[in-house]
């Protein structure tokens, strides 16, 4: 592949860090256990499992959302090449397209509730692209892409 001559990183919005994530779950865990304190005290004992199950149920989903949040999208645009990368701490997944015959497709979800999908495509592969992007970012994306590929940049 020839020399990158554009860069795009697309990453989630993070609205908290691991640890504010831990002191949510650790907040609600003390929460949760002066609230049924007194029930244990009056000897109705069997809501602690539920309350762990509960807690546990609620860090194993703090913990997806997290990991879903540091994924990682890089798009390398070079000369005669298209390479776009996915992955958490590093490349897991990579395409290579060829730039000549790449375009850029925002096709719209007939379901207006349901977000459009970016697209690049060529010779008949398709990447999508910014699935976690908001509507508004990934009509910039669409745009700046295509400028991009055009020369227009």
């Amino acid at each position: 592949m020839n020399e990158c001559q554009y860069c795009y990183v697309l990453r989630p919005n993070r609205s908290l860090t691991w640890r504010q994530n831990l002191l949510f779950l650790g907040g609600l865990s003390g929460m949760t256990l002066i609230g049924i304190a007194p029930l244990v005290a009056m000897g109705f004992w069997p809501v602690l499992p539920f309350a762990g199950l509960e807690l546990l149920v609620v860090g194993i989903g703090l913990y997806r959302v997290m990991c879903r949040c540091h994924e990682c999208e890089v798009i390398y645009v070079a000369a005669d090449s298209i390479r776009i990368e996915r992955g958490r701490r590093g490349p897991r997944q990579s395409w290579v397209l060829t730039r000549a015959w790449a375009q850029v497709v925002l096709r719209a979800c007939p379901r207006h509730w349901y977000p459009s999908q970016l697209l690049i495509r060529a010779h008949g592969r398709s990447v999508e692209i910014g699935r976690f992007l908001v509507e508004e970012e990934r009509k910039k994306l669409a745009r700046d892409l295509t400028r991009c590929l055009r020369g227009e940049l």
